[in-house]
């Protein structure tokens, strides 16, 4: 066995607890190798690195960092998404999506800023929405096109 064991779970709610993030850090708190598969819903915090295959629901209060195997099939909810998979569902970031030139999205995006490199796919809808909730500061703004 690895350092990083593979994990297969069916029907299960996974909850990663105990991973936060320390401010300014840059290092994975988890990782999920191409050989895992996961149905269900999944809540961790601080990095994620996956490259196994998950089906169901992924909440992140940090960021997701999906390797070029790595396949979702369901809904994302997470700070920052770096996209070298594939993502088939809806997508809701709080701060950015990268989808680099081995990436794919098909599906719905919301996220205030989308960045897609040469080569990266995106297929679906996508709304641009605002970083913060408050959207007073827009009062007043006439916009022409």
């Amino acid at each position: 066995m690895g350092l990083y064991p593979s994990v297969i779970y069916d029907d299960l709610d996974l909850k990663l607890v105990g991973v936060t993030m320390k401010p300014g850090s840059e290092n994975i708190n988890v990782f999920l190798d191409k050989h895992t598969v996961f149905e269900g819903k999944m809540t961790f915090e601080g990095i994620l690195h996956l490259d196994g295959k998950v089906e169901g629901e992924i909440f992140n209060s940090g960021t997701l960092i999906m390797g070029e195997t790595a396949v979702i099939k369901g809904k994302l909810r997470v700070n920052a998404l770096i996209l070298n998979g594939r993502v088939e569902g809806e997508v809701n970031a709080k701060e950015r999506v990268e989808i680099h030139s081995k990436g794919k999205m098909y599906g719905t995006l919301f996220a205030p800023i989308l960045v897609i490199q040469d080569g990266g796919i995106f297929e679906g809808d996508c709304k641009m929405v605002a970083i913060s909730e408050d959207e007073t500061h827009l009062e007043g703004v006439r916009i022409e096109i």
